[in-house]
């Protein structure tokens, strides 16, 4: 067992010192520092939010807040929301059907508006 130890930390440098010759800085062979994704994915959101209900039930119950305070913090941060949000794009994957889609709403549009400008047009040719 204590060969398989030895051979597996060999193994792990390695694929360490790959990944820092790929992805890391050229100078100084470090990795790089990713930042976090903006989006969250819902199963991320659902535990956030157990756990801060979790948290309020617990300072309700030890008496360290009472419910109007939640109540309050609630309507100030929907009004929050209200006055000033930041739009905030969510990357999802279409299907090609939605694709599709948009391109028929698009050309029927374009359609529209071409005939409105033509009849328009004949009109006012017929008016001089």
């Amino acid at each position: 067992m204590t060969k398989f130890n030895v051979l597996q930390k060999k193994r792990r440098a390695q694929i360490a010192e790959h990944k820092r010759r790929v992805h890391g800085d050229p100078n100084t062979a470090k990795l790089k520092n990713k930042s976090q994704p903006l989006s969250i994915s819902g199963k991320r959101k659902r535990k956030l939010f157990k756990k801060w209900r979790r948290e309020q039930k617990e300072a309700l119950q030890n008496g360290v807040i009472t419910m109007e305070d939640v109540k309050m913090a609630v309507a100030e941060d929907n009004a929050k929301d209200n006055a000033a949000k930041a739009p905030t794009k969510i990357h999802m994957k279409k299907s090609s059907r939605l694709k599709v889609r948009q391109l028929k709403r698009a050309e029927k549009k374009n359609r529209k508006q071409s005939t409105g400008q033509a009849a328009k047009a004949g009109v006012d040719a017929m008016v001089e």
